[in-house]
């Protein structure tokens, strides 16, 4: 009796474990695909997030609407891609100076939702320019009274604010959007 394995057994475990590995490579370039797909979705999800609770927070802080805010020879204007607030000046202790406004203006600027902040001389808030996404695909502002249900209003006359927006990024050879809701109503002073 002899000993040992025939070349046919070794060609065919040979293929066996070939096959199994080809199998199992396939399986881990699956799960790698998988995995990165599904992290550019929640990145993509905490993006949105992010943004809406700024300017949900900012809604909230802010006292009214402005129709337009100049600086230099810029015009911003509250529309469907502009959002300007008027917010109360604070002092170094964070209290209310009376009469005295600083204005937040959200707005699209290609592909980035921005927030620029102009403080009133006396305030202790910094100027801002500040991006909080860089692969908005379309964002718009929808302005409410306070009524049941809701009336869609100007600018200028907004109790809440509705913001809808849309990011589009690339995952791989294809592009995914999503899009997030919010509103929040102005302080009522």
């Amino acid at each position: 009796m002899k000993n040992g394995l025939t070349l046919i057994e070794v060609v065919l475990a040979a293929g066996i474990a070939a096959i199994i590995g080809v199998l199992l490579l396939v399986i881990i370039i699956n799960s790698a695909g998988l995995y990165s797909k599904e992290a550019s979705k929640v990145s993509q999800g905490l993006n949105n997030n992010d943004a809406l609770n700024m300017v949900r927070k900012s809604i909230k802080e802010s006292s009214a609407v402005a129709a337009q805010y100049v600086s230099g020879s810029t015009t911003y204007t509250s529309g469907t891609t502009q959002l300007i607030l008027k917010l109360p000046s604070i002092d170094s202790s964070n209290n209310i100076i009376p009469n005295t406004t600083d204005y937040f203006v959200f707005f699209l600027d290609t592909t980035k939702l921005r927030l620029k902040v102009f403080p009133d001389n006396t305030s202790s808030r910094k100027s801002q320019d500040q991006i909080f996404s860089t692969s908005v695909n379309s964002l718009n502002f929808q302005y409410f009274n306070l009524a049941n249900p809701p009336l869609e209003v100007t600018a200028v006359n907004a109790l809440k604010v509705r913001i809808s927006l849309t990011l589009r990024q690339k995952n791989g050879q294809i592009y995914e959007t999503s899009t997030a809701t919010s509103e929040a109503n102005l302080r009522n002073d």
